[in-house]
């Protein structure tokens, strides 16, 4: 038999189950639990391997789907590998036959996107989610950026520099044109000699010095690419010319057919390649010593990169360009050009820039350099 004692305490246990419990629990349901909801990912992913993944869609492109996770952050998972996706954040769709749907939930099933008021759709059949205007097909998204580098220097080395770069893409769903021009100018100070070889003074007794140039030249260049079914796999053409006054170049011209795909398509991420042939013609000046170099044309194999990547919450951008044109007569004279740099946002739309460049430029006059590098510092304007 038990106690008085005992016999009290599960008396008082029991009364606190029978309406403590029930009070505090109708409590909790009223305040807690729908805070506790609203904190869970608005989407459920389970792959094909029985795996789990919550988080927010945030894109949908090229037959891959973006989450952005809690603890991965921004993940990439291929359509065809979801088993059942139940989302229930408002999302618009746009199909491969160009048709948008605005849904409040989105859910996939074995492969299909599930549709209350419309038959089922293929994952196959998604495009991209939440679409633009030139997205949809129409117009173009032009984007571009214009920057100049300035040195002024005066000391024990008296120089001036300028350089000016600009590049303008627009973008459809069809095509991409892309735009490119650089310009270089550069000259010293050289002190002037009288005829006995001593530095030359003017009428106040100030040593004489004259400007000297020692870069000039330029480049434009234009780029068509057009998109085919699958449209990361594009064909495209290059037209470009150039001069440098320092390299005996007085024009040089080159145009090229070749195939690229986008190999990385993400916000964060882009990388092209692209692989065809060149054809370059060059004239030469008549150089320094009077001699001219023999003009000369050939057909090349033009391989190009060009890379993209968004750092640090996209506050800075890395950046690559590769762009060679092999000469299949004679490898030696290859023009090999390589860029990359960082480049980090200002204020209304003013970015800064640090960049390295190298070109090689196997076709120069004889006796020129083949090779320039150049580090610098760049400040302009995107849009």
């Amino acid at each position: 038999m038990l106690s008085n004692s005992n016999s009290q305490r599960i008396h008082a246990i029991t009364l606190f189950a029978l309406f403590i419990l029930p009070m505090s629990s109708a409590g909790w349901a009223d305040s807690d639990l729908p805070e506790a909801s609203e904190s869970q990912p608005p989407a459920r992913i389970e792959l094909i391997d029985q795996s789990v993944i919550y988080g927010e869609i945030t894109d949908i492109h090229d037959g891959e789907l973006y989450v952005m996770t809690e603890w991965m952050g921004e993940v990439t998972i291929a359509l065809s590998s979801v088993l059942q996706l139940v989302s229930n954040q408002d999302i618009e769709l746009l199909t491969t036959e160009q048709e948008k749907l605005a849904l409040s939930s989105f859910m996939i099933s074995d492969g299909e996107v599930v549709l209350e008021d419309a038959d089922n759709l293929t994952v196959d059949q998604l495009d991209v989610a939440n679409p633009e205007e030139w997205e949809q097909g129409h117009g173009y998204r032009i984007t571009g950026r214009v920057t100049s580098a300035i040195e002024y220097n005066r000391g024990n080395t008296e120089t001036d520099k300028l350089n000016l770069d600009a590049e303008s893409i627009f973008e459809s769903r069809r095509d991409r044109i892309t735009l490119r021009a650089d310009y270089e100018e550069s000259s010293a100070f050289v002190v002037e000699k009288d005829d006995n070889g001593d530095p030359a003074l003017d009428d106040v007794g100030n040593v004489i010095k004259k400007s000297e140039p020692t870069a000039d030249n330029w480049r434009v260049e234009g780029k068509y690419d057009y998109f085919l079914s699958e449209p990361r796999n594009y064909l495209g053409s290059t037209l470009g010319f150039r001069s440098n006054e320092f390299a005996d170049i007085d024009r040089r011209s080159y145009i090229s057919a070749y195939f690229g795909r986008k190999i990385l398509t993400r916000e964060t991420l882009t990388f092209d390649a692209e692989v065809g042939f060149s054809y370059v013609d060059t004239d030469f000046t008549e150089s320094e010593n009077d001699t001219e170099s023999e003009d000369e044309s050939y057909t090349g194999l033009n391989v190009n990169f060009s890379a993209e990547a968004l750092l640090f919450d996209s506050n800075v951008t890395l950046y690559f360009r590769q762009a060679n044109i092999i000469n299949l007569s004679s490898a030696q004279k290859s023009i090999y050009r390589t860029k990359a740099g960082l480049r980090f946002p200002l204020l209304l739309g003013l970015e800064a820039a640090a960049e390295a460049t190298a070109d090689y430029d196997g076709g120069a006059a004889e006796g020129k350099q083949k090779l320039d590098q150049t580090l610098k510092f760049r400040i302009g304007y995107t849009w």
